[in-house]
């Protein structure tokens, strides 16, 4: 998070070092408080890159107090004509580290999660620092090798600093400062330090914050003195040297090691001075502690410290490093600043004749100038012990190259024991190839093999290396292209369905147009989906002339798979081919691809009527459908072609599942008998979303329509018209005359056979029937008369 202040601040600094620029010349002092920032890109995009304002080591004069913040040197940018604005002169660029802020955080001392909204005077937080720099990595530095001290400002600093590294090894270096505890004594909000690199040679960087969480106040009366920022002391700084004289070291022995420290400041005093040392491998402190606490130490002054050091069996080496970590205070006007500055000093060590495994020089003598090809010549290879230990069963391996080669019997030479300072020769005899490079050297391997005392017994050790071996180059010629080998085309039939048997023709062709490839292997390895048919996925081709082509068949056989899928073959080459009468080997690979198709089984029956169809009535023509395929589907739909009244002559069955099964139905109206033939045409898409089409024949007879159910009339009648009222008044009549008959004879017989004949007579009129033959064959009304009177 930067700080706009912050960054105000450090445009002025810009405005007031780039040439023509003033805008800020006569800002305050306050806002001149912060000449350390990281990226003023927000403010000058038009100017400024990334971290080209940087603060640096310097160590200018002002008001006679040396290294203010105030006085500290800025590299000041260049623009380069016709360039990016902005970009830094190379001519220009500042020498030494350089430092800059890019954000900072204020925490509570004690709960350090919770960030201080506000700092009052008299309060305390905890301070944490970013800087970057652009002429440093993460892997140029460690974070001991920084020390970091508070400058004299309206703060106090308690504890000491710590510095943390953020960035990789690679990037730009990025360091986390941590104050422990500020406290805010009043006056200006600036927050001013310094850091140092261990070690360097320049001055330490003087750095500055802004801190915008303060509420500024002024300066405590009781402080006795004015904050002036030009009144700064400057750190002082203590050298660590090894004094008097000190015999190397050896193995398993002891030393007193005498170091001296000395204050270079001529006027600032240093406080509760501690040395932290910390000694290399193989080396071990004799005393009770690492600490050695010297105390004060006045400006200008000297003083001495003992300590004892003790050898490991195993020390090696011509040297060891101790590292020693100085801690101290000093006033820095009325504030006390914390310092900690590491440093090395140097402990040598006598090399041990059974430390270390020996160093056997190898090198090589031989009279003349450069060998040309096909030339044999001899040389002489000299082995030098120049370690202080003796080599045994020494062993010299030659390893020639493929430019020369060794006409000795053996490439073993036993050499036999080589003392301390001794030199061994050995003479090969060697020749150059008939087709020499055209490099102007040649290598030729030289291999080591010995035994030698470590001190814990006697181990082998190796040394391998290599002699160089003038020769007349360039009158080799260049080579001819390498052969490669290539599938020009292929061809599968056009298709290939899951499950189908077929086959691939591949047709091989060289490439080069001089050499020739021979003893060619030809590997076929097929992927998911794909296997090899009653073959070997080898072919063997004895060769292939330049520029030719030769055609391979491998039968192959698709897999079942469950979706759509394009199976590869990588196919690989392996030959030889002759170039420049070497023989030389290459290899080449090549991918192909072979879509696979799932097949389709759609199945559709034609329709069956069991109960007929009949004109005039409405009926269902049912074609029953499955998908028996292992694909699915698509956009199912169905058409009815023939000259029939229908409902919906085309439906929509949408998309079909592997299994799925249903019925395709039309309604249909015949309007007279007959037969009837057409066909139901059936399209879908399979996974390819190829269009498929089906047609399915349907033919059926349609009986006529019944008449309609009405009463059985004669033809006379329905010529004459209804006869119905004359049967009836007929029929009447002739009771009637009956009736009247009757009536007569019970007259004559007295009035009791009246009674009796006239209850006879209902009886027979109860149990009259009535002939249906009689309304079928209608008599005339004489006819029916006359037969009444007949019968009285």
């Amino acid at each position: 998070m930067i700080r706009a202040r912050f960054l105000a601040a450090a445009f002025c600094l810009w405005t007031a070092v780039s040439p023509g620029m003033t805008a800020c010349l006569d800002a305050p002092a306050t806002a001149m408080a912060a000449p350390g920032t990281a990226n003023l890109k927000t403010i000058a995009p038009h100017f400024l890159t990334p971290g080209l304002l940087t603060v640096q080591a310097a160590t200018p004069q002002l008001s006679g107090s040396p290294g203010t913040a105030a006085s500290a040197r800025i590299a000041t940018p260049s623009v380069i004509p016709g360039g990016k604005g902005g970009e830094t002169s190379p001519e220009k660029k500042p020498a030494g580290y350089a430092f800059s802020v890019t954000d900072y955080r204020l925490h509570h001392s004690e709960q350090v999660r919770e960030e201080v909204t506000s700092l009052k005077k008299g309060e305390s937080a905890r301070l944490t620092i970013r800087l970057s720099s652009s002429a440093l990595t993460g892997k140029d530095v460690k974070k001991s090798d920084f020390s970091v001290s508070h400058r004299r400002d309206g703060y106090r600093a308690d504890g000491s600093p710590t510095v943390k590294i953020l960035s990789k090894k690679d990037d730009p270096l990025e360091l986390q400062i941590t104050f422990p505890k500020i406290t805010y004594l009043g006056g200006d909000t600036a927050f001013g330090f310094q850091v140092r690199q261990k070690g360097a040679l320049e001055e330490a960087v003087s750095l500055s914050v802004s801190i915008d969480e303060t509420e500024r106040a002024d300066v405590s009366k009781s402080s006795g003195k004015k904050r002036n920022r030009d009144s700064s002391v400057s750190q002082p700084v203590i050298r660590l040297e090894r004094a008097g004289t000190f015999s190397p070291m050896e193995p398993g022995g002891s030393a007193a090691l005498t170091l001296r420290l000395s204050n270079l400041s001529k006027e600032t005093d240093v406080e509760d001075l501690t040395a932290v040392l910390t000694p290399g491998p193989s080396l071990y402190l004799t005393g009770d502690t690492n600490s050695v606490i010297v105390g004060k130490l006045k400006a200008g002054q000297s003083t001495e410290i003992q300590v004892g050091l003790q050898a490991g069996q195993d020390l090696s080496g011509v040297s060891q490093t101790l590292d020693v970590e100085l801690r101290y205070n000093y006033d820095a006007d009325g504030q006390t600043a914390a310092v900690t500055s590491a440093q090395k000093v140097t402990v040598p060590i006598r090399e041990n004749s059974s430390s270390g495994q020996p160093f056997i020089r190898i090198s090589h003598m031989r009279n003349g100038g450069e060998i040309g090809a096909g030339q044999a010549f001899q040389t002489t290879i000299r082995l030098e012990n120049t370690s202080h230990s003796q080599v045994s069963g020494l062993i010299l391996t030659l390893e020639p190259s493929d430019q020369i080669a060794l006409m000795d019997p053996e490439d073993t030479y036993l050499v036999g024991d080589l003392a301390p300072g001794q030199t061994a020769d050995v003479t090969v005899n060697l020749k150059t190839s008939q087709e020499l490079s055209s490099l102007p050297s040649q290598l030729v391997g030289v291999g080591l093999k010995f035994d030698y005392d470590s001190g814990k017994g006697t181990v082998q050790g190796s040394i391998s290396g290599k002699i160089v071996v003038l020769t007349a180059g360039g009158t080799s010629k260049l080579g001819a292209p390498t052969p490669n080998l290539i599938i020009r085309s292929y061809s599968y039939g056009g298709s290939a369905q899951a499950g189908q048997v077929f086959d691939l023709v591949m047709e091989v062709a060289n490439t080069s147009r001089q050499l020739p490839a021979e003893n060619i292997l030809m590997s076929l390895n097929t992927g998911e989906g794909l296997s090899i048919n009653d073959s070997s996925n080898t072919i063997y081709i004895p060769s292939l002339a330049p520029g030719a082509t030769e055609t391979r068949t491998v039968r192959m056989q698709a897999l079942f798979q469950s979706k759509l899928l394009s199976p590869k073959v990588d196919i690989s080459f392996k030959y030889e081919y002759v170039d420049n009468k070497e023989r030389k080997q290459n290899s080449t690979a090549e991918t192909i691809s072979i879509p696979v198709y799932q097949p389709d089984r759609l199945e559709v029956k034609s329709p069956s009527f069991p109960d007929g169809v009949q004109a005039q009535e409405e009926t269902a023509i049912s074609l029953p459908y499955a998908n028996k395929g292992r694909g699915d589907l698509f956009n199912l739909e169905a058409r009815l072609e023939g000259d029939i009244p229908v409902l919906e002559r085309e439906v929509s069955l949408g998309n079909l599942e592997p299994g799925k099964t249903g019925t395709i139905d039309f309604l249909v109206t015949p309007e007279t008998g007959g037969s009837f033939e057409g066909q139901v045409i059936v399209t879908y898409e399979d996974d390819a979303m190829n269009r498929k089409e089906l047609t399915v024949p349907v033919k059926f007879q349609i009986k006529d329509a019944p008449a309609p159910d009405l009463p059985l009339v004669p033809e006379e009648t329905e010529r004459s018209g209804s006869l119905l009222p004359f049967y009836l008044t007929a029929v009447l009549l002739a009771f009637a005359g009956t009736g009247a008959a009757m009536f007569v004879k019970r007259k004559r017989k007295g009035k009791q056979e009246n009674l009796e004949e006239t209850a006879e007579d209902a009886g027979d009129w109860e149990t009259l029937d009535w002939d249906e033959e009689d309304l079928e064959t209608p008599q005339s009304p004489d006819s029916s008369r006359e037969e009444a009177r007949h019968e009285t």
